[in-house]
């Protein structure tokens, strides 16, 4: 009886057949990215028609400049659309990604056009590029398909010591100390352009795309010791060998760190009515409390659309990095917390796309992507809101950049891309 049930189900198991679901583009991600688009679009021209007017006798510039940057990243989501995101798990296109990425950011150190103080564009076509907005989305690019490759490998049978002794050093050398190493000398030429933010923004979100590989505790302590060695080796060398000069020029690239902490300090120590011991003045912290009065002046439904009074010229900035402020100011608390929700809702939205994810690859990548739009986000409202200290980063689709948003416009792209091509498909057997 028992072997005639068995020959039965056997019998059965060769007569079924799956059928699989069709990939389905994630809609409501799509849908969500289109009204922070739009929205943006709106509140960067009511932040910056004034300054528009003034500098360029034109109040639709930078809505004009933001608008076909915008069209242009919009034809690279529908054409990412159009591509498995398998065709981009590729070892050629990650080397090529990485080198294109440092030959640009080592141009903009040594040729880049110089704004206030910092060396970090590059004029393409009439128009200013910033290189570093590249390396954020190639850094994710680079390591998505590294440790796919890394894993391919391992499953293959490769890097695995004669003795075993050694297999922990091996391990930490490839997953942490070469795309660890390969990571920071790319951020070298960022930092010395200065842009600090950039160089914390890509470590944050490397560290968190190793993390989601699933790059185990005996690698990360291996990897860490090495990269840790050759830091210290190449710092000591520097101190050594290294010219006066030298040493006061890499010094005066971190003194701007340093002034925008102590605005920070100082803004919290009026906030709590004490001295402190911070020494940025008045005009230093002139900025953030523009912004505060911004956002103040809002109060629960705002002073209406195109109303501010922040954006005539007493808000620096107020079209770039704080343009939060004035939407907290024309659309109140209520308007500020909408950008906030629809980031959240985008976070969200990413994270549910890497947990479907099919592979490594497109994991790493979702996870990747949405972290760096989600993270840029927050910082730059904590920015404009005093939580944290100034750091110069924009919000994304909103402040004006249209190299910052060409570039996020691509890896949305790719992260639809995922959705569409690159998550598990529902299955359903039928039994004849």
């Amino acid at each position: 009886m028992k072997d005639r049930d068995e020959a039965n189900l056997r019998l059965r198991k060769e007569a079924a057949f799956e059928i699989e679901g069709p990939y389905r583009m994630n809609i409501p991600l799509l849908l969500l990215t289109f009204i922070l688009i739009c929205f943006g679009l709106i509140m960067l021209f009511s932040a910056s028609m004034s300054r528009g007017y003034t500098e360029e006798q034109d109040p639709l510039f930078y809505l004009i400049n933001q608008g076909q940057m915008t069209f242009v990243g919009i034809i690279f989501v529908a054409i990412l659309l159009f591509i498995p995101i398998r065709f981009f798990d590729r070892w050629p296109f990650v080397v090529v990604a990485y080198l294109f990425a440092l030959a640009f950011v080592i141009y903009t150190w040594k040729f880049g056009v110089i704004n206030g103080g910092s060396r970090r564009w590059v004029m393409i076509a009439g128009r200013s590029f910033q290189p570093s907005e590249l390396v954020k989305i190639v850094m994710v690019f680079c390591i998505a398909g590294y440790r796919s490759l890394i894993i391919r490998m391992r499953k293959a049978g490769k890097f695995v010591t004669q003795n075993p002794k050694w297999q922990g050093f091996l391990d930490g050398m490839i997953d942490i100390a070469l795309p660890g190493s390969a990571i920071l000398i790319c951020l070298a030429f960022v930092v010395m352009q200065p842009h600090m933010s950039c160089f914390i923004i890509v470590l944050t979100i490397s560290a968190i795309c190793f993390l989601v590989s699933g790059i185990p505790l005996r690698s990360w302590l291996y990897g860490g010791m090495i990269i840790g060695v050759i830091l210290l080796v190449l710092l000591s060398a520097f101190m050594l060998f290294a010219k006066d000069s030298d040493r006061k020029k890499l010094s005066d690239n971190f003194e701007h760190v340093f002034t925008r902490l102590d605005i920070f300090s100082t803004l919290q120590s009026e906030e709590e009515g004490t001295e402190g011991t911070a020494t940025a003045d008045e005009n230093e912290v002139y900025q953030n409390k523009q912004a505060t009065i911004a956002i103040g002046s809002g109060g629960i439904s705002g002073v209406g659309f195109g109303n501010s009074r922040q954006k005539y010229m007493y808000l620096p900035e107020a079209h770039n990095d704080f343009v939060y402020a004035i939407a907290c100011e024309e659309l109140g608390f209520i308007g500020g917390l909408s950008i906030i929700a629809l980031f959240w809702a985008f976070l969200c939205g990413g994270l549910s796309i890497a947990w479907k994810a099919s592979s490594d690859f497109s994991r790493i990548l979702a996870v990747g992507y949405t972290s760096l739009i989600s993270l840029q986000a927050f910082l730059n409202i904590g920015v404009a809101m005093g939580a944290i200290p100034p750091t110069g980063i924009t919000l994304p689709f909103f402040s004006s950049g249209g190299s910052a948003n060409l570039f996020f416009l691509i890896a949305v792209g790719l992260l639809l891309s995922v959705s569409r091509s690159g998550i598990k498909r529902k299955k359903m057997t039928i039994i004849e």
